[in-house]
């Protein structure tokens, strides 16, 4: 899942919605943030911004990559000049400005940020039939940037019209203008913000969508991408999977190999072994069993090469082991079935005992070995 944007400990919540609280009644709203911009080894003109702050009641810390020039008045030759020079700039988002000075030197800068609250932003949310939002909703809005074009924007999509608590968790969880327009325009008009936060918060974004849809998978509902996601169904899982003979799988059945822990590597591991293209009930049933690429090579390496899934999944039922199979093909006994190397282990028959049984004479069969070790 995605980290979120805003790590609030008390006021404001950020972990994923359902484990969301609301912001406490009269928390205060910090008159000062901190500010700290990074530009090392950036020649995109972009900084990694991040603002912080401490109240009586709560801490938080805020940071993303952002332009330069979203920074009024900072310039990249005050960033990376040698000495420590003052400098001053301003954050501007419809619900306020963030009015910012302090020091900047060799990449970086540091000092204290002030939040001026927009009147004419609270007036434009009245036009468009919305209560004035507290001077909480303003500063984490600002922080967010959730502005008009958001209101207008879910509006022209169609959603159910959200509260402002709702609007300043979809800033919380970086389900901002950004990401409600790249999913619109992908087709996902999700109805309501708090599904469009459930959405963000499990990874599903544009640049997943797209390639799902390149490996032939499109018009999925949103649960399903979700889902998706949640099982670690990746794009690359699916093309790797395809490039071993397993095409155009159901999402059930993509779900389903991810849930037993079937990877790419496992298969291919598999097949260089000799076991390809098996059903997928043959596939989970050998990783549910404990089947190994490893084992499946020891027992194939040691001329077991004819047992099939289901001789390999009994001996591992059974506690044969890769040594122990080793060890018996190592006496001879290169041509016993499955059921008869599970016949030796279950009677407890070692390699230590096959090689004493057999001393000084013919080999001796499974049935003579177990009369032996039974008395019978």
């Amino acid at each position: 899942m995605r980290k979120p944007l805003l790590l609030l400990l008390s006021a404001f919540c950020l972990a994923p919605a359902s484990a969301c609280a609301q912001p406490a009644s009269g928390s205060e709203t910090p008159t000062t943030l901190k500010w700290e911009v990074d530009s090392t080894g950036r020649s995109d003109g972009k900084v990694q911004l991040s603002l912080s702050h401490r109240t009586a009641h709560s801490s938080s810390q805020w940071s993303r990559t952002t332009a330069l020039s979203e920074l009024q008045g900072l310039e990249a030759a005050q960033l990376a000049g040698g000495g420590s020079s003052p400098v001053r700039f301003r954050i501007v988002r419809d619900p306020g400005a963030f009015d910012c000075e302090g020091a900047a030197w060799r990449g970086h800068g540091t000092g204290e940020c002030r939040f001026v609250p927009s009147p004419g932003f609270v007036a434009e949310l009245g036009r468009r039939g919305y209560a004035a939002p507290s001077q909480n909703q303003l500063f984490a809005m600002a922080l967010g940037n959730i502005g008009l074009a958001y209101v207008d924007e879910l509006a022209r999509q169609g959603y159910a019209r959200p509260s402002l608590d709702e609007m300043v968790d979809a800033g919380n969880h970086g389900a901002g203008l950004d990401y409600l327009t790249s999913m619109g325009g992908l087709g996902y008009r999700v109805g309501t913000v708090q599904a469009l936060i459930r959405m963000r918060d499990h990874g599903v974004d544009a640049g997943y969508v797209r390639e799902l849809v390149a490996a032939g998978l499109k018009d999925l509902p949103a649960d399903t991408l979700v889902e998706m996601r949640d099982h670690g169904v990746s794009p690359a899982y699916i093309g790797e999977l395809r490039r071993l003979g397993y095409e155009r799988l159901p999402v059930r059945e993509l779900i389903m190999l991810r849930d037993h822990g079937i990877s790419a590597d496992f298969v291919e591991a598999l097949a260089a072994q000799g076991i390809r293209a098996l059903p997928l009930e043959a596939l989970i049933r050998l990783r549910d069993h404990g089947v190994s690429p490893e084992f499946a090579a020891a027992v194939h390496q040691a001329g077991y090469d004819r047992l099939g899934t289901d001789g390999l999944v009994a001996m591992r039922d059974h506690g044969v082991t890769s040594d122990y199979v080793r060890a018996i093909a190592g006496l001879g006994y290169r041509d016993l079935s499955a059921a008869e190397i599970v016949r030796l282990r279950d009677y407890g028959i070692s390699p230590d005992y096959i090689r004493d049984a057999n001393r000084g004479g013919a080999r001796r069969s499974v049935d003579e070995l177990i009369r032996l070790r039974t008395g019978g």
